[in-house]
């Protein structure tokens, strides 16, 4: 099993998508990036093994394993990156500014369950950590597309299937006209292709460690 999770960097805090088959689990936050420093940075961007972890203190959690130079990572409720995260993660259901958001324990329950029940069937879990700048072409066209977008991709295939007819009529047309239709063309062609690498991320609706 594998969770996604696409960051956005601001300098008072990281807000990110957790994503699992295409669809959104919840939103995170977490402390800026500060070059990995212990406390005050959100760890590196990479792939890391999420296990379960039970303590008195809080029991049943994730930790994330094998993050270099820091220990103890784990995911847990909180509402304001700065003032309650040293390192970890935390899940929540909506973002209200940079490194802040509302409704965590919602949120991570609903991330534990998903987690849980795959590692109840003795399924390795994995987190994937990427900048959402830093999406590939190919990831982007394999993404879903909003609604309002898909529209767009429509009236940009129309313009451009216009001005091809118009420009392949074997009959003579006036020279204005010709200019048009490869206006039409060119304009439908990019209008089509921002659209569909256009991504929907909005398919589906304590002591500190560091």
């Amino acid at each position: 099993m594998e969770l996604i999770l696409n960051r956005q960097y601001f300098d008072k805090g990281t807000n990110g998508k957790l994503m699992y088959g295409g669809g959104l689990v919840c939103y995170t936050i977490e402390l800026p990036w500060f070059q990995n420093q212990r406390n005050i940075s959100c760890i590196p961007e990479g792939r890391y093994e999420l296990i379960k972890r039970h303590t008195a203190e809080r029991g049943k959690h994730l930790r994330i394993v094998y993050v270099k130079g820091r220990e103890w990572i784990l995911f847990h409720a909180a509402n304001d990156a700065i003032k309650e995260l040293k390192g970890c993660i935390a899940p929540v259901t909506m973002l209200t500014g940079p490194g802040t958001g509302t409704s965590s324990r919602l949120a991570v329950n609903k991330m534990e369950t998903l987690v849980f029940e795959a590692l109840a069937m003795n399924q390795k879990v994995f987190l994937i950590i990427q900048n959402e700048m830093k999406m590939n072409v190919i990831q982007r066209l394999k993404s879903p597309t909003p609604k309002f977008f898909k529209v767009l991709r429509t009236v940009g295939l129309s313009l451009a299937a216009a001005g091809g007819a118009i420009m392949a009529s074997p009959i003579a047309l006036p020279t204005g006209l010709i200019t048009l239709a490869g206006y039409l063309a060119v304009s439908g062609g990019i209008l089509s292709a921002v659209s569909q690498a256009t991504v929907d991320g909005e398919k589906i609706t304590d002591t500190n460690h560091g």
